[in-house]
């Protein structure tokens, strides 16, 4: 029988990380620095925090992790639930309609508004396109509707801050690009935000106001690195085109060893 005990495992190109063993000889515990740790932990509570997002998004948006994000925008937006699921679904009216067992007058005036349709009707086309009939409830009036995109906004715009934190101050090499994607992306929400709300909102300025600030930073940092760039081109422009970088070509045959009469000679024998 085998006795518990301690190894380190090395893969190729990476640092070699104390294990300690079982009895079964499987490995039981791996120690690794505590810079390693800690950046794993970061990204394990950034992954947590991206799936409680999508959660939310979903949930607001959609009612369910089940309904496609374009299905409930459209359907918040106001459109007939019926004709943005079968549309979704990649149905013909004509083709529905035979499947549900109703007139493609009869669908065209559910999915207008003109009619709504019975319980049996609704139930057959809810059927049809695999969904509940709660799925084709007429969408919210318009005070829930918009408190629905305002919150989902919302949302989106704390997800946001949280990347930009973590694009920051985090452990990955900091990247002007991606600052500039996430900024830009949150102040295009607070922009929405803004536009929703029915007073003045001090905190939306505050972020628009730092949106702002960042972006200056990323343009000023974009820069200089070209402003540095350009500097050190012309630099060696001028280090290039010195004497030493341009030997004339009397002392071309010295450079490679031949004595003047010698280049002559086999110069004419060219």
């Amino acid at each position: 029988m085998s006795t518990p005990g301690i190894g380190a495992a090395k893969n190729s190109g990476e640092a070699a990380h104390q294990r300690i063993f079982g009895s079964d000889g499987k490995a039981l515990f791996v120690v690794v620095p505590a810079g390693e740790y800690e950046t794993l932990m970061s990204l394990k509570e950034a992954a947590q925090d991206l799936d409680r997002t999508r959660a939310a998004l979903a949930d607001r948006l959609g009612g369910g992790t089940g309904v496609p994000s374009n299905v409930a925008h459209r359907i918040a937006d106001g459109e007939n639930p019926v004709r943005v699921w079968r549309q979704a679904r990649g149905l013909k009216a004509v083709a529905l309609a035979r499947a549900a067992g109703i007139s493609p007058a009869y669908l065209s005036e559910i999915e207008t508004g003109k009619k709504d349709g019975t319980f049996r009707t609704m139930a057959a086309i809810a059927r049809v396109l695999s969904v509940s009939l709660d799925d084709l409830a007429p969408p919210a009036d318009d005070d829930r509707r918009r408190a629905r995109e305002r919150s989902a906004l919302v949302d989106g715009l704390r997800a946001q801050v949280r990347t930009l934190v973590e694009l920051v101050t985090g452990h990955v090499d900091f990247n002007t690009a991606a600052v500039r994607r996430t900024v830009t992306t949150l102040a295009a929400d607070a922009v929405a935000l803004k536009a929703q709300a029915s007073k003045p909102e001090g905190w939306l300025d505050d972020v628009l106001a730092g949106a702002r600030a960042v972006l200056d930073l990323v343009d000023k940092a974009e820069s200089d690195i070209i402003e540095t760039a350009q500097k050190a081109q012309r630099a060696l422009e001028e280090i290039v085109r010195q004497p030493a970088f341009l030997p004339p070509p009397e002392a071309l045959p010295a450079a490679i060893g031949l004595e003047p009469q010698e280049a002559s000679s086999a110069t004419a024998a060219e």
